[in-house]
C-alpha cells in the first residue's frame, strides 16, 4: 500500500512535470526567449530517465534500509501534522548537507557535475539529475530514521522537496521579495547554477534557503547569470556529459605525485591542483572579490583625485 501511495503520487508529479515543460516551451517560442535547445534538452530527458530507473532499483533497497534503522528510532513520532511538517525541515537540512558535500569534495562533485553542465537553464535541466547520487543518497536519511521518522516519511518527504525543485529551474520567474530570504526560489536557484566566480557553490538549498543564510553559502542574484561550468564540457553527448569527471579524476591520479597528493585530487575540493595549474571555487571567488575591492579602491582614489583638483581650481579663482 506505502510503495502504491508512493509510486502514484510520483505519476501523477511527472505527468504535472512534462505539462509544465510543454507549457514554457510554448511560452518560450512564443516570446521568442529562446529557453530551449533540441539537443540539449533530450539530453536532460534521458539523463533523467537514467536516474530514476536507478532510483527506481534502490527504492526496495532504501526502504528496507531505513525501515531496519527504524527499529532502533530514539523516538515514537507517528504521523501528525506537526511530524510531517518536521520531517519536511529535517530532511531538507540534511539534503542542504548532502548537496554542499556533493559541491566541496570531488568525487562527489563527479557524480553532481552532470547537473550543471548545460548551458542552458530550464525546467528540463531539473531532471539532468545526478546520475549515480541513489547508490548513496540515503545514508544522509539514515540519522532521520533514528530519530523516529519511518522510510515512508523520508522518502516521501524527500519526494515533495525533489518537486519543488523542479519549479525552480526556470528563467521565466523573477525575483519574489521576502520569499527569496526564506525559500529556494528560481531566482536563489539561477544563483546556484552560474559560473560567475561570486556564485559558485551558493545556494544549495532545495526547499528552504535558509539553510543557506544560516551556513554562509547565501548568495542573491545581482550580477547577470552565466550558465554552466567554470570550464564548460567539450560536447554534448551522454558519456562526456556523465563520466568527464571521472576521466579527469583518473588522468590526474595517474599523475607521477604521492598518494596524498592523489588522495586531494581524489576527495580534496573541486579545482585542486598540486601544482596549482587550476583553482577552486573558493580561489575563484577570493580572487573575483580582491578584483572588485581594487576596483573600488581605485574609482575611490580617482575620485579623491578629482576632488582635491576642484578645491585647487576654486582657490585659484579665489585668488
Amino acid at each position: 500500500m506505502i510503495s502504491f501511495s508512493v509510486h502514484s503520487l510520483e505519476f501523477w508529479l511527472a505527468l504535472i512535470g512534462v505539462l509544465s515543460v510543454m507549457t514554457e516551451t510554448f511560452f518560450s517560442v512564443r516570446e521568442r526567449l529562446g529557453l530551449y535547445h533540441f539537443t540539449d534538452s533530450v539530453n536532460n530527458v534521458i539523463i533523467g530517465i537514467i536516474n530514476y530507473l536507478l532510483d527506481l532499483g534502490m527504492k526496495g533497497f532504501v526502504f528496507f534500509i531505513l525501515t531496519w534503522f527504524h527499529k532502533y528510532a530514539l523516538f515514537n513520532i507517528g504521523y501528525s501534522l506537526v511530524s510531517w511538517v518536521a520531517i519536511i525541515l529535517l530532511q531538507d537540512f540534511v539534503y542542504y548537507w548532502l548537496h554542499r558535500v556533493d559541491h566541496q569534495v570531488r568525487f562527489f562533485w563527479a557524480v553532481h557535475v552532470n547537473h550543471h553542465s548545460s548551458t542552458h537553464f530550464n525546467l528540463t535541466t531539473a531532471v539532468r539529475s545526478s546520475t549515480l547520487q541513489p547508490l548513496y543518497r540515503f545514508f544522509y536519511f539514515i540519522p532521520l530514521a533514528l530519530i523516529g521518522f519511518s522510510a515512508f516519511q523520508i522518502i516521501l518527504a524527500f519526494t515533495f522537496c525533489n518537486m519543488w525543485g523542479f519549479f525552480i529551474h526556470t528563467k521565466t520567474v523573477g525575483k519574489l521579495g521576502w520569499l527569496d530570504l526564506v525559500f529556494a526560489t528560481p531566482s536563489n536557484h539561477r544563483v546556484h547554477h552560474a559560473s560567475n566566480p561570486k556564485y559558485l557553490d551558493k545556494n544549495l538549498g532545495m526547499f528552504l534557503i535558509i539553510w543557506d543564510r544560516m551556513f554562509g553559502t547565501y548568495e542573491p542574484e545581482e550580477e547577470k547569470v552565466v550558465f554552466g561550468l567554470t570550464t564548460n564540457i567539450e560536447n554534448n553527448n551522454l558519456n562526456t556529459i556523465i563520466f568527464h569527471e571521472w576521466k579527469s579524476i583518473w588522468h590526474d591520479l595517474k599523475k607521477p605525485i604521492g598518494w596524498k597528493q592523489r588522495l586531494m585530487y581524489l576527495f580534496g575540493p573541486p579545482g585542486w591542483s598540486h601544482d596549482g595549474s587550476r583553482n577552486t571555487s573558493k580561489q575563484l571567488r577570493d580572487a573575483y572579490f580582491r578584483k572588485v575591492l581594487y576596483k573600488s579602491e581605485g574609482n575611490n582614489s580617482q575620485k579623491t583625485t578629482d576632488t582635491s583638483n576642484n578645491l585647487k581650481i576654486k582657490d585659484e579663482f579665489a585668488c
